[in-house]
């Protein structure tokens, strides 16, 4: 297949992470890329190509580019995919898909009345670690599960700055549960299935910030388990997540791999999976996507699972409450 022509729109760490994680890619090729700030634009598109554009209307008009790929402020995605959906282009959002359901619907609406793939950047449901997961589920292997905690904490907390749109409860609701938490959220409806209901704890210990620091929150879901996560925003890095089941208790770690605890045994066997570069591979599906005429694995309906399981969380620190969550349509 002709390869996918991208444009990426917002300027930042994350934009030199996802244009890095698509170079050599047969399926996606950069062609130009737009900031509010000339400056950075043109930096990018010094470092990873593209012709630098000085609007978003300027980048979707015409045929320079087929789908963009939005890594702006959650508070901006609604106006950038409205935009780029009624230029008829294909949109890929980073996490979450917007800071409440009422932005996430109308992102939904607007690339279904448009006709073009909408896809999300829940990425780490992909890692092979996940996949591993999930096969050992599919044949139960783990038996019934019953129990699931989750584990995300990074240090970029301590390094946030006054102004910074990360550190700024407005645009960042719930703290480091919407910016990292998110993903442990959707890796355990991956595996696990919807949510039924939701409590949560938060506080602001350490970061400069307007936000939360710190977070957890337990989840119950339909089919009877329980799940924690537990985020943290100004410790050193660790993701892991652990699966306890009737037959074996499976944990999987971004730096450790993957371990299988069988009942009636006191040593865990490692277990070997396929490796897979989880963000090539979210992108290179939403090129896929566009070419074959087929909807993402996440796509918007997907996403206002893990986003609706935040809310819930926030509403339920807030009212002291367990908040329960009816099944969500598009």
């Amino acid at each position: 297949m002709d390869a996918v022509k991208v444009g990426i729109v917002g300027m930042g760490w994350w934009s030199d992470v996802l244009a890095t994680a698509m170079q050599g890619s047969p399926y996606l090729r950069l062609t130009a890329c737009f900031s509010r700030s000339a400056e950075k634009t043109r930096a990018f598109a010094e470092k990873f190509g593209g012709e630098p554009a000085d609007s978003l209307a300027e980048l979707v008009a015409g045929a320079k580019v087929e789908g963009v790929i939005l890594t702006t402020p959650n508070s901006q995605h609604r106006a950038g995919v409205e935009t780029v959906a009624a230029a008829g282009k294909h949109i890929f959002v980073e996490k979450p898909i917007a800071n409440d359901l009422q932005d996430a619907h109308a992102i939904i609406d607007a690339c279904r009345q448009a006709g073009v793939v909408l896809s999300v950047g829940h990425s780490y449901r992909r890692h092979g670690g996940l996949r591993k997961l999930a096969e050992l589920i599919k044949h139960n292997e783990l038996g019934r599960i019953s129990l699931a905690q989750a584990v995300f904490s990074k240090d970029r907390g301590l390094h946030l700055k006054p102004g910074d749109w990360r550190s700024r409860a407005e645009e960042m609701p719930g703290g480091c549960l919407m910016q990292i938490g998110i993903h442990h959220i959707d890796n355990l409806i991956y595996l696990l299935g919807s949510v039924s209901e939701v409590s949560g704890m938060f506080a602001r210990l350490e970061t400069a910030g307007e936000i939360a620091d710190v977070a957890a929150i337990q989840m119950r879901f339909a089919n009877g388990a329980i799940g924690n996560v537990g985020v943290d925003y100004i410790s050193a890095d660790k993701f892991s997540l652990t699966l306890h089941g009737t037959n074996a208790l499976a944990t999987f770690d971004l730096n450790q791999g993957l371990t299988l605890l069988r009942r009636g045994q006191n040593t865990a066997e490692s277990v070997a999976f396929e490796p897979v570069d989880y963000l090539r591979a979210e992108l290179e599906e939403f090129a896929l996507c566009i070419r074959e005429r087929r909807q993402p694995e996440v796509d918007g309906v997907a996403a206002l699972q893990p986003l609706s399981v935040v809310l819930a969380a926030i509403e339920a620190a807030a009212t002291g409450r367990t908040i329960a969550l009816t099944p969500l349509k598009g």
